[in-house]
């Protein structure tokens, strides 16, 4: 059976599922304060981790004024983390802040609106506990960078505290020893629902693991009644092409800044 007759038209699928992401943000947040198209999210508990200290942006603004309010609502972070939703404005704004030295990445919002392009094995996979899934996922920030352990614990105080808000549904795949070696969450509200930190550790990678554990996702927010399942990639990495092969369909984009 088909998804895409019942999903919502693109731009609607698109603000519920930034609505999603920042009522999550705010949720998880220590602070929340409304400015002028957005909301500055400050976490003195985790200040290391820009998802909940940053400056978000929802509707259209210029490069100079979102500088200076950048420099006016982080003036207290070693680092400014800006977040812009708007889909008009953000590719220009990206050039600006590159320009300006920067660091600029883009995340593509992607929403189930088709079939699989073939069948994945689902029996793969099993519910895991959170300590368990907390432990790969420490190991998941710490590939390919220098990371410090005082980030990494901080990350991983993260993802605990937006489980116990969301009640986040914990899957897994083990080895032939029981020893978990994919992880992915599925977190929703009744209407929307996101599959959230699919990993698979590098020693198991090719198996399709990654496969089964979306699908399985997909197939659990379904099962609870949700009407929009989606999930978000980084545009230049490759998982963007697996969640396609699902039958997942970009609807936008949200641009991230950073700088310190």
């Amino acid at each position: 059976m088909t998804t895409s007759s019942s999903a919502p038209a693109t731009s609607e699928s698109l603000q519920r599922v930034l609505a999603f992401i920042r009522d999550d943000l705010i949720r998880t947040a220590d602070v929340a304060k409304p400015v002028d198209g957005g909301v500055v999210l400050s976490t003195p508990s985790l200040p290391l981790v820009w998802s909940v200290n940053q400056l978000r942006i929802s509707e259209p603004i210029g490069f100079e004024a979102l500088i200076a309010l950048a420099a006016e609502e982080r003036s207290g972070f070693d680092y400014r983390h800006v977040v812009v939703e708007d889909q008009v404005t953000g590719p220009a704004l990206a050039a600006r802040f590159r320009g300006a030295g920067w660091g600029a990445t883009r995340d593509l919002q992607m929403i189930l609106a088709g079939d699989p392009d073939r069948p994945g094995d689902t029996s793969v996979v099993t519910e895991a506990d959170e300590d368990e899934v907390l432990e790969l996922m420490a190991r998941w920030h710490g590939e390919g960078a220098s990371v410090p352990a005082d980030e990494i614990a901080q990350l991983t105080a993260f993802s605990r505290r937006q489980g116990e808000i969301y009640g986040d549904q914990l899957l897994g795949v083990r080895s032939s020893d029981g020893t978990l070696v994919a992880i992915t969450k599925l977190r929703g509200d009744g209407r929307t629902a996101q599959v959230e930190d699919v990993y698979t550790v590098p020693e198991a990678r090719g198996r399709g693991y990654a496969r089964a554990l979306v699908w399985r996702a997909v197939e659990l927010a379904r099962a609870a009644g949700h009407d929009l399942v989606f999930i978000t990639a980084d545009e230049n990495d490759w998982p963007k092409r697996l969640y396609a092969r699902l039958g997942f369909r970009a609807v936008g984009r949200v641009w991230q800044f950073h700088t310190g």
